[in-house]
């Protein structure tokens, strides 16, 4: 059993809702997927209830209430149902049992009284006794072997009615994780060693999606010889495994071997620069049950540490609804996140920290564990914090002065609200400036970044930041992801530096004024912006100028034009080009690579009109070609789908655009191509 982990499994059932995201459970018994952490052993489908490495002297408990790690090293959750019903005098604090790792083997002792009682292979167990691989271990009450013989036979289509909520506080749909304790009074394990490729179920699953992904790329002419065809003069290695790694889930992927000792080492390097681990807690989470997560994380990455976290912290307490977990639960996480961190050993370059906040208490363990995240090193962090406090004011919520980045390049804040009651009447607030005085200490702390993103989903929150926010000396590339206020605009017009990104959201609300303010903006930034994203709103007069300057370093442009709000099917915007009416590539966008116009949304019918606006505006076509421009700068041309289709307003200009655009390869480009070179052939779709 030397070096070979083990796992606890229990059993579950075809359509049993595996979330704990009520919606699931409360909509819908069968969900459409079922999770890929599902083992199938003989004709029964089980689940993981606990992974257990196999570290010589390690201790892992099972019980209701979490003490210490040093009393009890690996903890994991088990709360007995329906102690009352059962005559179960044992109290909640008592563990179950205990399990070890020694001289190479698994031993499991009990720690129970009152009635309870821990079983191998159905035999009831007073001392240590040696668990082996395929041996089943039963926890709870006394059973018949008719109740055991009955629960064996249960077959897996089996799906129990969803229980309701009992007087214990638990809410029903997390039962299902005792489907086999209604027949027997106990829950069954399966002890298995643990295997890390898929077992039999879902290799069929994988085959059955394997042929229809053949099929689907055969229609597309992506088919394997193809492949080989194009791919046999330059053959190289590191892309090969670039190709086989992007289908790998990397939220959950820590480690990947090849055969060859080459493409190992170009895995790993992969796998580090793309890969994050998640520490996430929170409700709606498959692995919120996840006891060992943090544990076998530091055993088993010690030689192949990564470098990206994902960290989210649930709220904590005894309030079902604003709460996530129970305290019991949350000592665990908190407790474990100290002991990980309190390690010291770790060399972590960005982070995104994440939880909900429902009291100052969950506030300050926040707190508490970003202190201890080595801040030192991490160059990327990102602040998602979800306040659903009705605490009143965020009076004593204070960002502390002492947190510091010394090496932080890159600053998301993507902050969310949920029901932040200021006035402390119970109703949720439009007003966040009250967060202020937390605020301001977090911008001093990140006032040096040279990368800024604002992605929150809450204007109140992005307004309290642009009034808050000190000045960014540093700052070179900008991100505003949700609308852009004329607040936002003015936010803009502070920055000192010259910016060689921008990224802006849709334009709200904006006046002839503020469109003469966005063009002196562009106008200051435009000699050194090599990246622009822009969305056009639609509430400007008809006499709205938007006059854009000349950008001579300019490598990729995105202009897309926003269709709410329209009241007709016109679009009173106009756009000049450093004051010419019509765009000149050779003046305007000397070095430009990349040109996307609008987006794909086939929910909204208008966009074929409002994307005609960008294509007259940035596709000046001549008449027949006689005043055709060339642009050969540009390598990438990304236009919406539909009017690239035979039935698109595009469809009849594709030759000039494949003139305009010589150095543009894309399949609707090439088939137009094509199309030319034999005039017999008709170009069919994009």
């Amino acid at each position: 059993m030397a070096n070979f982990d083990g796992e606890l499994l229990c059993r579950t059932f075809k359509g049993a809702s595996h979330c704990f995201c009520r919606r699931c459970c409360m909509f819908s018994r069968s969900p459409e997927n079922e999770p890929s952490f599902i083992r199938q052993v003989g004709e029964k489908l089980w689940k993981p209830f606990a992974i257990l490495p196999s570290i010589e002297g390690q201790k892992f408990t099972i019980g209701e209430t979490f003490t210490s790690r040093k009393e009890q090293g690996e903890f994991i959750f088990w709360k007995r149902p329906k102690r009352d019903e059962l005559n179960i005098t044992t109290d909640g604090s008592l563990p179950v049992c205990e399990i070890t790792c020694a001289e190479n083997k698994y031993w499991v002792t009990p720690l129970l009284s009152g009635g309870e009682v821990v079983a191998v292979n159905d035999v009831e167990i007073q001392d240590r006794t040696e668990l082996k691989f395929g041996d089943y271990l039963s926890l709870g009450v006394p059973a018949t072997p008719e109740e055991l013989e009955n629960w064996k036979r249960t077959h897996d289509n089996y799906l129990p009615s969803l229980p309701t909520e009992n007087e214990d506080g638990l809410l029903g749909w997390a039962k299902f994780e005792w489907d086999a304790f209604d027949s027997t009074h106990r829950l069954v394990l399966l002890f298995q060693r643990r295997v890390y490729d898929f077992d039999l179920y879902w290799k069929r699953k994988l085959e059955e999606k394997k042929k229809k992904m053949i099929k689907n790329e055969g229609d597309n002419d992506l088919n394997l010889e193809h492949i080989e065809e194009t791919q046999e003069a330059r053959f190289i290695p590191q892309l090969v495994v670039s190709h086989i790694m992007s289908y790998l889930p990397f939220d959950d992927v820590k480690n990947v071997r090849f055969l060859s000792k080459v493409w190992n080492q170009e895995a790993l390097r992969l796998i580090k620069k793309r890969g994050y681990v998640s520490f996430n807690f929170c409700l709606g989470y498959k692995k919120l049950d996840d006891p060992t997560k943090i544990f076998r994380y530091n055993h088993e990455m010690q030689d192949n540490p990564i470098p990206h976290w994902r960290i989210a912290i649930p709220s904590i307490g005894l309030d079902s609804y604003q709460h996530e977990i129970r305290p019991a639960q949350g000592v665990k996480v908190i407790a474990d996140l100290h002991w990980f961190l309190g390690l010291k050993t770790h060399n972590v370059t960005s982070l995104d920290f994440a939880g909900k906040i429902s009291s100052k208490s969950d506030f300050d363990t926040e707190i508490e564990i970003l202190e201890m995240c080595p801040t030192e090193t991490i160059q990327y962090f990102e602040l998602g914090w979800i306040w659903s406090t009705v605490e009143a004011s965020g009076q004593g919520y204070t960002f502390p002065s002492r947190i510091k980045f010394t090496n932080l390049n890159t600053f998301v804040l993507s902050m969310d609200v949920g029901s932040y009651d200021v006035e402390g009447d119970g109703s949720p607030s439009e007003d966040c400036s009250s967060l202020a005085s937390w605020l301001n200490p977090l911008l001093c702390a990140v006032k040096e970044v040279r990368v800024l993103i604002l992605n929150c989903t809450f204007p109140a929150l992005l307004e309290t930041f642009y009034g808050q926010a000190k000045p960014f000396q540093n700052l070179e590339e900008i991100t505003i992801q949700q609308n852009l206020t004329p607040e936002g605009l003015n936010f803009l017009n502070k920055l000192k530096k010259p910016l060689t990104k921008m990224n802006l959201g849709r334009f709200e609300h904006w006046t002839n004024a503020q469109y003469l303010g966005f063009g002196r903006l562009l106008s200051k930034h435009s000699q050194t912006l090599t990246s622009l994203k822009m969305t056009l709103g639609n509430c400007a007069n008809s006499d709205t100028i938007l006059n854009l300057p000349s950008f001579p370093s300019l490598r990729v442009l995105h202009v897309g034009k926003d269709s709410w709000g329209a009241k007709d099917e016109t679009f009173p915007l106009q756009v000049s080009f450093d004051g010419a009416n019509s765009i000149s590539y050779a003046k305007h966008f000397p070095t430009l690579e990349t040109l996307k116009l609008g987006d794909n949304d086939i929910g909204w019918r208008r966009n074929a009109i409002v994307n005609d606006f960008l294509f007259d505006t940035f596709l000046p076509l001549g008449n027949g070609g006689a005043g055709l421009q060339v642009c050969k700068t540009l390598r990438h041309l990304d236009l919406p789908t539909e009017p690239t289709l035979k039935s698109g307003q595009l469809f009849a200009r594709g030759r000039e655009i494949a003139r305009m655009f010589p150095n543009v390869h894309n399949p609707w480009i090439n088939m137009v191509r094509k199309s030319s070179e034999n005039p017999a052939e008709q170009v069919s779709s994009n």
